[in-house]
């Protein structure tokens, strides 16, 4: 399926995952709006997308600034006429046991990684609403499924995203907007420098496949909504994770 004509929005679009989103959208013919608060990263993203698509606009923002996401919001449809797909990519990790976490290190990585994905969602649903249609696909991670050792700030999070996303799913129903959520496992990202000996022995998804199922969960029927979907390598630990 392609997307000619949609309008998608991309935060955290500055690298990885989002950079990988981004592109897949354009060359499926989509208006991309690309956000992160990375602006050298963001104009990286932007050239990128621009050698595929030339309906590509870009906007260096802060997701935990609840101005700057109804500013993108606004600026959207003001330069593509409408908001049709919101993928909240914006995220921060929180590498830190439990006993060594502190208040500071919490509260930064569930600004990030909840409330501004909510501020973002709250925002372009209000824009859905008006055309009676749209889709939502949050980003969230298997350590929203099941924990992984020494990562207590990015676990919660992810647990929280999980719940936030089926009651915009509830809440959004009746508005004609979809809400879902897309937990990968180890995917093939710088996050992984220094970390190397875990990516070999639990293996990596090639970054392209993220957005080939994001892609997949939006080309559905508007009738039909995928809830989640994981997707991770063959050889990485999930049940009885640790």
């Amino acid at each position: 399926m392609d997307f000619l004509d949609k309008v998608v929005i991309v935060t955290g679009g500055a690298t990885g995952i989002g950079r990988d989103i981004s592109l897949t959208f354009s060359r499926k013919g989509a208006k991309v709006m690309i956000a992160d608060i990375d602006s050298d990263g963001l104009n990286d993203t932007y050239s990128m997308v621009r050698l595929e698509n030339d309906c590509v606009q870009s906007m260096t923002m802060d997701v935990t600034v609840e101005k700057d996401t109804k500013r993108l919001v606004q600026e959207t449809v003001q330069t593509f006429g409408a908001v049709d797909i919101l993928v909240n990519v914006a995220g921060i990790d929180g590498m830190e046991t439990f006993l060594d976490a502190t208040p500071k290190i919490f509260d930064q990585v569930l600004k990030v990684n909840v409330i501004g994905t909510f501020m973002c969602a709250q925002a372009a649903a209000k824009e859905m609403i008006k055309q009676k249609s749209g889709r939502i696909i949050n980003i969230g991670s298997i350590s929203g499924q099941m924990s992984r050792p020494e990562n207590a700030p990015y676990t919660a999070s992810k647990f929280g995203l999980e719940g936030l996303t089926r009651a915009l799913a509830l809440d959004g129903r009746e508005h004609g907007i979809a809400v879902s959520i897309l937990h990968p496992g180890n995917v093939g990202t710088d996050i992984w420098k220094g970390r190397e000996e875990i990516a070999e022995r639990e293996g990596l998804v090639p970054l392209e496949d993220i957005g080939k199922l994001a892609v997949t969960m939006l080309s559905i029927s508007p009738n039909v909504n995928i809830l989640g979907s994981v997707i991770l390598p063959i050889t990485q630990p999930y049940l009885g994770r640790g």
